[in-house]
């Protein structure tokens, strides 16, 4: 029996792990696949290593910076692009529309002049329009949320948003329209990628020392005689536990839930994501590190290049890229593996990325959860549910565990939060 018991080995649940170990205490991971990294992890394929979707590290937490600079990495200045009926954007759209025809720019310039006023409480369709202007806003952004989001953004809520968006002058609009020569305005001022061994390395310092134990998923939760249940047959006791499992499915786990409970967690649901991921045997594929795709009739909403994020990640003389495609109980898979992959395949010959005959390796894999979605009324679904785990005994961290879009730095300072739980025993 360890004191503190964790559930789950991704970021939030090492870090809790071993924040717990820091303060002299003993905790145990419990991770259900054979490989603790949980979303942060990798996979090989033909000698090309590919992370679960895109992952680069930042932060400007003093904590998380000083576990960075325990590993050995490479800085990449954030410059995205955007791909839209043929043409390349720089990212952001909105103050970079300057290859677009003249008839779009006015169009664009006339309505980011004209949006609606700023009303409390919008939902996302709203706040887009008030932000960007309805031009703006439909053809890009509202555009965009029914690829990655999988739902109309008029169903959302802004919960999520924080600076993930930037929200321009019509100086910068103007600007942006007039001359591709514009400032970087990207949110983030440069982001991190290790040298060697893919994005999970970053989190290698963490774990030396720690119990972790693979394989083991959770089957029941009885918090009324504090043990956990896995479905190899065994049984942990617990003093405290830490949970970064999905919230949904931990709901479904625990004994005696009420109703209400249930119902309220049943209605929270996150994006699954389909991973197309690509070898070429040649140096060169694309011109971008990474980019978004508006186009309806392309499924995946983003691309990244493994390769460009470190050499380490292709064999020599070798390129890769990864593409994701976001489905939901909202939004189904519209085809299966084989074509999925043939699509993908046909579209990177289409934007002129890569050819059919460069491709040396293929794989197609999904995740089961990518984010968690805000669709109108989950802030306050889950944030009941959580009051009920919570007084349960439970810590609940990371994106999952919390419910939260929390990017790799902020699930690590959620696995922190188990320094508060020790102190206050």
């Amino acid at each position: 029996m360890a004191e503190i018991t964790v559930l789950g080995g991704g970021v939030a649940g090492i870090s809790a792990a071993w924040h717990a170990k820091k303060m002299g205490k003993v905790a145990t991971v419990f991770e259900a696949k054979e490989r603790w990294g949980g979303l942060l992890d990798h996979f090989h394929v033909e000698g090309f290593r590919f992370d679960n979707a895109v992952h680069f590290a930042f932060s400007s937490n003093d904590d998380y910076r000083a576990i960075l600079e325990l590993t050995e990495y490479i800085t990449h200045e954030p410059a995205p692009y955007n791909y839209d009926n043929g043409k390349w954007l720089k990212h952001p759209v909105q103050n970079n529309l300057y290859p677009l025809d003249a008839e779009e720019k006015v169009a664009a310039i006339k309505s980011f002049i004209k949006r609606p006023a700023v009303t409390d409480d919008p939902n996302y369709r709203e706040w887009l329009d008030q932000q960007f202007g309805k031009w703006i806003a439909e053809r890009y952004p509202a555009r965009y949320t029914e690829k990655y989001w999988t739902i109309p953004a008029d169903n959302m809520g802004t919960g999520w948003i924080g600076n993930r968006l930037y929200r321009p002058s019509i100086d910068e609009v103007l600007l942006g329209a007039m001359s591709n020569e514009t400032p970087q305005t990207y949110y983030l001022p440069e982001m991190l990628y290790p040298k060697k061994g893919g994005f999970r390395t970053f989190l290698e310092p963490l774990v030396q020392d720690l119990d972790i134990r693979l394989n083991k998923e959770v089957e029941r939760v009885n918090t009324k005689n504090k043990y956990v249940a896995f479905k190899d047959g065994s049984r942990e006791y617990y003093s405290y536990l830490v949970s970064s499992l999905p919230l949904p499915g931990l709901i479904k786990m625990m004994d005696g839930v009420p109703v209400k409970v249930k119902e309220a967690a049943d209605s929270l649901w996150a994006t699954s994501v389909g991973l197309v991921s690509l070898g070429f045997n040649k140096p060169k594929s694309g011109d971008y590190l990474w980019f978004y795709i508006y186009d309806q009739d392309i499924l995946p909403s983003r691309c990244h290049a493994p390769y460009r994020k470190s050499p380490d990640n292709v064999p020599d003389g070798c390129s890769s890229l990864q593409f994701e495609i976001y489905y939901s109980r909202h939004k189904p898979l519209a085809m299966g593996n084989e074509d999925l992959i043939d699509h993908v395949i046909s579209h990177a010959e289409r934007l002129e990325l890569a050819s059919r005959a460069d491709v040396v390796a293929v794989d197609y894999r999904t995740l089961p959860y990518g984010n968690v979605v805000f669709d109108l009324g989950m802030v306050e679904k889950r944030d009941f549910v959580l009051d009920y785990i919570k007084h349960n005994g439970i810590l609940p961290v990371g994106r999952f565990g919390e419910w939260d879009y929390l990017w790799a730095d902020q699930s690590f300072l959620s696995g922190k939060k188990v320094e508060t739980l020790l102190f206050m025993v």
